[in-house]
């Protein structure tokens, strides 16, 4: 697809006249280190399981290494990876068919590696057709030094309606955010194609990318934040990703980054909370559940405990929408670090070491079997949907992942989130052994199966008629 020859320089506010003089130069700079990414999303299809609807998406790419490494927003697989990624389990398969239009307009086919949803990227290669190809590539630069009142360019493409041109700003740091991690807010007055443009300073050095707004209001009073999201936009600083350029992720071969958990459920300390307990310090964390068999659960913490502080990093946290900042510091430690809390527990404040592991996979990454002779697709019980349902962790069976409604096992009244433990009053113990007992029930050109479910903790029997 062709692009038109045309960039759009917006000042918001005064810039100086230096600064004007050097914007062209900066957008010739980066320009070819921009371009237009399309792919299909595989959304698992109503009609037929094991079937996927096919739907085309466009996203801003930044190449970000010579041998064609393109980086672009997570939000191109909205499947979450393990227990402490937040982009949700929607029923979809790995997107394909991904092309990467250059600045020149050539086109190359690339193929998808992986993503990271706390950095909120993904990456994609593309596929040379000449090996000794060399692409034009962007390198970040730390961005300690950035603050509030420092200029910053964003390049990034339009919409379809203005055939995806470049879309170049100028903007003033209007903020920037230490907590819970690290970001910088400009104003925003005009909407892109996507999240993932780059972010530059007035020397053209890339220092982050733009990403998915991820604020959270719910505290907020009615109308307090209405034109909040219209107006402003969230920069990722390039530390947030700067490592998995070099090392990214790999799904296919199930390098997917690990992430560390804790394994808790919180709240905030408010104030209220802090005076009844009589907590000698304003703000923190207070844990609602340990989950079995977490770090939490290994290091004795309990319901009721409040975090003071991780290593040496004091918790100031008072409102629930703060409490990520405990996330986001337990995300910044490898799997097997041994981290130092300090609790308050019954009046006392107590020294804990919790040594964290990787947070274990979700059902978006579950293994999968699809049965469309029967009209459904199960997976592997993951621990998400044990903690989700407060079942024990060796609770057999296989989760109901996907339900053709049309199908034998739709009209029996089998249900997406169902846990079947029977077929055919024979028990099962995981995916493998429910695999093979529905293959070989088929073999034998069984038309009955009677399942046993258990559904919000409570069994029920479902009846699959193959010849209705």
């Amino acid at each position: 697809m062709k692009f038109l020859q045309l960039f759009l320089i917006l000042f918001l506010g005064f810039i100086p006249s230096e600064i004007m003089s050097g914007a062209h130069k900066i957008f010739q700079k980066n320009r070819d280190k921009i371009c237009l990414v399309s792919f299909y999303q595989n959304i698992a299809s109503d009609a037929r399981i094991g079937s996927f609807d096919k739907i085309k998406q466009y996203r801003i790419g930044i190449l970000v290494d010579p041998t064609g490494l393109v980086m672009v927003s997570n939000d191109v697989y909205p499947v979450s990876m393990d227990l402490v990624s937040s982009t949700g389990s929607l029923p979809s398969g790995l997107p394909s068919d991904f092309k990467v239009t250059l600045s020149d307009n050539n086109e190359h086919s690339a193929t998808f590696l992986g993503k990271d949803d706390q950095a909120k990227v993904a990456f994609i290669r593309i596929e040379k057709e000449n090996q000794t190809d060399s692409f034009p590539f962007v390198t970040f630069r730390k961005t300690e030094s950035v603050q509030i009142g420092d200029t910053l360019f964003v390049l990034e493409l339009l919409g379809p309606s203005y055939n995806y041109s470049p879309l170049f700003t100028s903007h003033l740091v209007n903020a920037v955010l230490e907590s819970p991690r690290r970001k910088f807010l400009i104003n925003n007055y005009l909407p892109a194609l996507s999240a993932g443009g780059l972010v530059t300073n007035v020397n053209g050095e890339a220092l982050g990318v733009t990403i998915n707004q991820s604020f959270d209001f719910s505290s907020a009073r009615p109308g307090d934040f209405d034109d909040f999201h219209k107006n402003y936009l969230e920069i990722a600083p390039s530390e947030w990703f700067v490592e998995l350029i070099a090392d990214p992720p790999d799904i296919e071969d199930n390098q997917v980054a690990q992430k560390s958990w804790l394994g808790i459920q919180m709240q905030a300390l408010t104030k209220e909370l802090k005076n009844y307990w009589k907590v000698p310090q304003e703000g923190g964390v207070v844990i609602d559940r340990v989950f079995a068999e977490s770090p939490a659960a290994e290091a004795g913490l309990h319901t009721g405990d409040v975090i003071l502080s991780v290593n040496d990093s004091i918790l100031k946290v008072v409102e629930d929408n703060e409490t990520a900042e405990l996330r986001n510091i337990i995300l910044t430690e490898k799997p097997g670090t041994v981290v130092d809390l300090t609790i308050f527990r019954n009046g006392k404040i107590l020294p804990r070491k919790v040594k964290l592991t990787a947070a274990p996979k979700a059902i978006g990454r579950a293994e999968s079997y699809p049965v469309p002779e029967l009209g459904f697709e199960m997976r592997e019980l993951t621990r998400d949907i044990l903690y989700q349902e407060d079942l024990p962790l060796n609770t057999p069976g296989v989760f109901v992942y996907q339900v053709d409604r049309a199908s034998p096992a739709g009209i029996g009244g089998l249900e997406t989130g169902d846990i079947i433990q029977e077929i055919n009053e024979n028990p099962v113990s995981g995916l493998d052994d429910a695999g093979t007992k529905i293959e070989k029930l088929l073999e034998k050109k069984q038309k009955i199966f009677m399942l046993k479910v258990l559904s919000y903790r409570q069994s029920r029997f479902v009846f699959i008629d193959l010849e209705k």
